[in-house]
This record gives structure tokens, sequence and C-alpha cells, in this order.
């Protein structure tokens, strides 16, 4: 299974009332522009996150469309069978 490293440059700012906040300002699959991206300031960093090529299947799906994957694999499997 293939997997590929994802990098989410992050951003640490202040606002009037002194209040610390991180926010996402960009996504990059590439080390060298993350690093970049870090040592651009100290306020800057990135996280970093495996994204697996079967990503799909393991991201969260409402029970309607569970289900009428389900119902898919069901009439292939029908069909299948109907042409033995």
């Amino acid at each position: 299974m293939e997997c590929l490293t994802l990098y989410v440059l992050t951003t640490w700012s202040i606002d009037a009332k002194s209040n610390v906040s991180s926010r996402n300002i960009g996504v990059s699959f590439d080390i060298f522009e993350a690093e970049r991206h870090r040592a651009g300031g100290v306020e800057n960093d990135f996280e970093t996150f495996p994204v697996f090529g079967d990503w799909r299947e393991h991201a969260e799906q409402s029970s309607l469309i569970r289900t009428m994957r389900d119902f898919g694999e069901l009439v292939t499997e029908m069909q299948e069978a109907a042409l033995r």
C-alpha cells in the first residue's frame, strides 16, 4: 500500500486580546517547502500526516453511502452469479 506524507503548514498569531492561535495556511507534499516555511520565522511550523493510497476506504462515510456501496457490491455479485 502506497503512503504519502502530507505537510500542513501552520502559523501562530496573537490577537488584540493577547490570545495565541494557530492557523493552517497551506498544504504541501514537499518536505523542502515545509522546511522553508518553518525557516521563514519563529511563528511558522508544520505538522506531518501520512496519507495512505486507500484513504477513501478509511474516510468517514454516511450510512447512505455505505448502504449504496453495499447494494452495488450485491448487484455485482448477483450479475457474476447469473453469468456462471
